[in-house]
């Protein structure tokens, strides 16, 4: 699973000054994953300005700290930025507003640079639209960007507003007009080998409902979250660790010494069914910890890599 490594992730505007302790894992040691945006977050008037200041950022960061992706505005805006000088230190690009026709200009300014991951977000009429899915899917699929793209982001707040809505925070998104169609993109994309990233809970202060959103989103097999503000960074990491019963479970599933179907904590066990979701718990807890049975603490499972 390729966007389970990103786990907590924020967006910021290149016109903050405090990118370059942010990029270099100073400040928000837990953050995991960065993308700076040139697109939303930005006013067309400051996209200059926002550019010159990414330029020198770059130059800035050091090997390590956080996944750092770049959001272009436009594939024109792509093809300015993936001149700049280590551009090679970005870990990769985060598509906007992905569909059949503007996609095809985003892969031809990268299908040369094979060193970057892209992430393709969905936030347009497309994600409502069925038949259109499936065209994108198999636009996907035939690319030869294809085994570059790590992720594809559910983009819910133009979804709302497509809707013309703002979301309701005292729910979780699954409860909301667009939980339907969050639904109906795993079901078109997982089984063609895409990982899908969980949307954002823009409230900073109800824990309680971002840790339900979070479990449902686990539930749905959409790991990495968009955090709205550093306070919510902890509290996405840590749902992705694993209980203790999870690992061993997964770990026998992988077992050589038991059979196809066996019995693990009063629970059937099948390993032709359970290894892809084996896999996900090891790897979860490779990268997240294992929750100990003291509130609070984590076991360190680095001895899984």
């Amino acid at each position: 699973m390729n966007s389970l490594k990103y786990g907590a992730t924020i967006y910021f505007s290149p016109l903050r000054r405090d990118l370059e302790d942010i990029g270099n894992g100073v400040k928000y040691q837990n953050l995991r994953s960065i993308v700076f945006c040139t697109e939303n977050l930005i006013i067309e008037r400051d996209l200059p300005k926002a550019l010159e200041s990414l330029k020198r950022l770059i130059t800035k960061f050091e090997p390590g700290g956080p996944f750092k992706f770049i959001r272009p505005r436009t594939p024109e805006v792509l093809s300015y930025i993936l001149k700049f000088r280590n551009i090679e230190g970005i870990t990769g690009f985060v598509i906007p507003k992905a569909d059949c026709i503007s996609l095809p200009a985003y892969f031809e300014a990268l299908v040369n640079c094979d060193k970057f991951e892209i992430i393709v977000t969905l936030e347009t009429e497309v994600a409502f639209q069925l038949r259109e899915l499936y065209r994108l899917r198999d636009y996907l699929l035939g690319s030869r960007i294809r085994p570059r793209i790590s992720a594809i982001c559910i983009g819910t707040a133009f979804l709302f507003s497509i809707l013309s809505l703002k979301r309701d925070i005292s729910k979780s998104i699954y409860e909301t007009p667009i939980g339907h169609t969050i639904d109906r993109l795993i079901n078109v994309f997982k089984p063609s080998g895409f990982d899908l990233t969980a949307p954002c809970y823009d409230d900073m202060n109800n824990i309680d409902i971002l840790n339900l959103e979070i479990s449902l989103d686990i539930n749905r097999g959409l790991f990495s979250k968009i955090a709205s503000h550093p306070c919510q960074i902890d509290t996405i990491n840590s749902a992705y660790q694993v209980s203790e019963e999870e690992l061993e479970m997964a770990k026998a599933i992988f077992d050589p010494r038991n059979p196809a179907v066996f019995r693990q904590a009063d629970r059937m066990c099948e390993k032709a069914v359970h290894a892809n979701w084996a896999r996900i718990v090891l790897e979860r807890a490779r990268l997240f910890g294992v929750k100990s049975m003291v509130p609070g603490h984590c076991r360190d499972l680095s001895i899984l890599s």
